[in-house]
């Protein structure tokens, strides 16, 4: 019986030197690899008064002549992990030094893990868990509006776009950016906008931004855009009612506060003088006497337009020759020259006239009129006989045998069949 029992307890004593055998089997030492110091600091890189890093400091002895090591520096928090990595070719012995930097406030738990050069993990560390503020420039958007609030068509109008994000470049979480609100496509790559060329309207401007880390902000910017009122403006004469081939201009004049220089100038002169120029003033010293309607229209670059007119009189010069016998001369009073043929034009047929009035007096439709005077030697009318009466309103009447009548035409002074 005890030489049963002898035989388990050696067997349990050689199956319990094999599991201890095992338990200390470490692939860092096995590589003739020692860690000889590890320490953590923690820093306040902001100097703010928060720790928001932590650097870890390693010493590493080698026994081989020369050895390849890769340091990852491993962060978790909020169920995010970020890798800091250093990579180390040495003899003997060597210092390691990586930091880790805080990328969002709250809990950080650290690892370092060491590693051949064929990627092989030789040794894991738990570095601890560390309350930290972050390190970083967390993600943020600022969209300044160079303007007034409220604007017009055209004016000058700006929108700078201010993103900072340190946090998602630094452990390759890059996020996205989206702009809404906008007339028009933006790209990342703008950094400001030109609203000066948005049409008029009430606009609300948001920018998002997220990255891969769940890190987010927004920023919203307001403005209103109004529609540029018609263009205001004069038409100013200078030379109107004095002789051609005087100095004479037509100047168009904005009004106070306006500016029309880049506008479009559209002139209609009647009767026409030609082709007139995109110009803010015509030259009428040289055009021919007479009277000229001006029309101006003016449109803005958003092609609202006004038109405004003038009337334009120029007088006949002594020193203009013309060939047109018809045209308007100069007055000169009592020295005016006149025309005798004229006059007696005018006296044939005033007299034409008054003759053609006359019988168009005198003359009545045919079957109307009965004669001529039919006044007795009294100066009454003569019914020639026939029976007379005269009615309610005064009217002389004769009647004929067959039944039929008629009336006394005082004017005319004869009988007219009813």
């Amino acid at each position: 019986m005890r030489e049963w029992l002898l035989i388990a307890l050696m067997c349990s004593l050689c199956f319990s030197g094999q599991v201890v055998a095992e338990e200390e089997t470490d692939p860092f030492t096995e590589a003739g690899l020692n860690l000889v110091a590890l320490r953590n600091d923690s820093l306040d890189s902001n100097q703010d008064g928060m720790m928001d890093a932590i650097r870890v400091v390693a010493v590493i002895n080698s026994t081989q002549q020369m050895v390849g090591l890769t340091l990852t520096l491993i962060g978790e928090h909020s169920g995010f992990t970020v890798y800091e990595e250093m990579f180390m070719y040495f003899e003997d012995q060597e210092n390691a030094s990586l930091t880790y930097d805080s990328w969002a406030t709250g809990e950080h738990r650290l690892y370092l893990e060491i590693s051949d050069s064929e990627g092989r993990l030789l040794l894991s560390i738990n570095i601890g868990t560390f309350d930290l503020s972050p390190a970083l420039a967390v993600p943020s958007i600022d969209l300044e509006l160079s303007g007034s609030e409220i604007m017009q068509t055209g004016d000058s109008c700006e929108i700078t776009r201010t993103f900072i994000d340190e946090t998602g470049p630094r452990w390759n979480y890059v996020g996205t950016r989206s702009i809404v609100g906008t007339p028009f496509k933006v790209l990342d790559s703008d950094q400001t906008l030109d609203c000066s060329n948005w049409p008029a309207g009430a606009y609300v401007v948001t920018e998002t931004y997220q990255n891969g880390l769940g890190q987010t902000t927004t920023d919203t910017l307001q403005l209103i855009i109004e529609n540029k009122p018609p263009p205001h403006f004069s038409i100013e004469l200078d030379g109107t009612d004095a002789l051609a081939g005087t100095p004479c201009s037509i100047t168009h004049v904005q009004a106070t506060g306006e500016n029309h220089d880049e506008y479009t100038k559209d002139w209609i002169v009647t009767p026409s003088i030609g082709m007139t120029a995109n110009s803010s003033s015509l030259d009428c010293s040289n055009w021919d006497s007479g009277v000229y309607k001006i029309l101006l229209t003016v449109t803005n670059d958003e092609q609202i337009s006004s038109t405004n007119g003038a009337m334009l009189i120029r007088m006949p010069s002594e020193e203009l020759v013309t060939e047109d016998e018809d045209a308007p001369v100069l007055s000169r009073g009592e020295e005016t020259e006149t025309s005798s043929v004229g006059l007696w034009g005018i006296g044939v047929l005033s007299l034409v006239l008054g003759i053609a009035v006359f019988v168009l007096m005198m003359r009545g439709p045919e079957d109307d009129q009965l004669g001529g005077s039919m006044l007795d030697s009294m100066g009454e009318p003569d019914a020639d006989g026939l029976p007379t009466h005269v009615d309610e309103n005064g009217m002389l009447w004769r009647r004929h045998d067959d039944g039929e009548v008629d009336w006394w035409d005082r004017s005319a002074l004869m009988w007219k069949r009813w």
